[in-house]
């Protein structure tokens, strides 16, 4: 298995749910603290949740609009002022550093979450790829990075790997759902025989229940995954014959493939994740964030 270098992280949704703060900035760009006390926008900490895990290269699917301020904000170009201060000089030299690893693919129409990891099929040029939600991070409960994780699993299994996490049967509507079989020697790891995109109640009861799993729980996606070339092979296949779901090119469907072509592990991360994509959810995640810093009480 060739290991994971590249990622892929989507950003084109207009931002409706966080109107109008996103008619100012782009929701990629709002600021969150850091662990270490410094603001930093939402996408700066993804790429680097990323980078922490051994990936050298970045493509953020966007819409066009888009790219200036975010590739202004990477570029590093900032007053003199800021660079004469050696805290400060350090940050915007981290920001060209990035800016280096940067690539952007451009999805003109939101066609689905599939379809816009599509697009950068360019930028994946055959190799496996990470790909991250545009829109969510992540606190370890270790000291070991979420994706970093996942990449050490990847490494062990030789195989397409899903992150993972317990949801209840009232968020089905908002998560993939996977069923699987537990490994019998790790409790967090599965080998995954199936996923469906925002499954009826009805439906995961049927076909979607986990062993070890408690009841009114099912094991969702986690919003990190390793995946194999042969991604892209499939998401080719459904965007030209239209295989969609509810209306969309939908990645869960292209995995689910995966799993009966080549299989696929699922591992249930230690760690919590954060939304940032509504009003309620950022609030937590700035709240969780905070709490982690020099500003919060741990």
């Amino acid at each position: 298995m060739k290991p994971i270098q590249k990622a892929i992280i989507p950003i084109a949704g207009y931002g409706t749910r966080l109107f109008p703060a996103t008619k100012a900035v782009p929701k990629a760009l709002f600021p969150i603290i850091a662990e270490d006390g410094i603001a930093k926008p939402v996408i700066q900490l993804i790429i680097e949740e990323a980078l922490s895990a051994g990936v050298e290269a970045v493509c953020l699917v966007a819409q066009p609009q888009q790219v200036d301020p975010i590739a202004d904000y990477f570029s590093g170009t900032v007053a003199d002022a800021i660079l004469e201060k050696p805290e400060l000089a350090a940050q915007a030299e981290r920001l060209t550093e990035i800016g280096h690893r940067l690539h952007f693919a451009i999805q003109e129409q939101p066609e689905g979450f599939g379809h816009a990891i599509y697009c950068a099929k360019d930028f994946a040029a055959g190799e496996p790829v990470m790909i991250l939600l545009g829109d969510h991070l992540y606190i370890p409960e270790s000291e070991t990075a979420c994706a970093k994780q996942l990449v050490d699993v990847y490494a062990e299994v030789g195989q397409s790997v899903t992150s993972l996490d317990l949801c209840h049967e009232t968020e089905l509507s908002l998560n993939g759902i996977v069923h699987g079989s537990p490994d019998p020697e790790s409790e967090r790891l599965y080998t995954l025989a199936q996923i469906s995109e925002k499954p009826t109640a009805a439906f995961a009861q049927q076909h979607l229940r986990v062993e070890g799993i408690p009841a009114q729980q099912y094991l969702c996606n986690f919003g990190i995954d390793l995946l194999t070339p042969l991604l892209f092979d499939i998401l080719d296949y459904n965007y030209k014959h239209r295989i969609v779901t509810h209306g969309e090119i939908q990645l869960r469907d292209a995995m689910s493939e995966m799993i009966k072509q080549e299989g696929m592990s699922g591992y249930r991360v230690a760690g919590q994740r954060y939304d940032t994509g509504n009003p309620q959810e950022l609030l937590r995640t700035v709240n969780a964030f905070g709490l982690q810093g020099p500003y919060g009480m741990s």
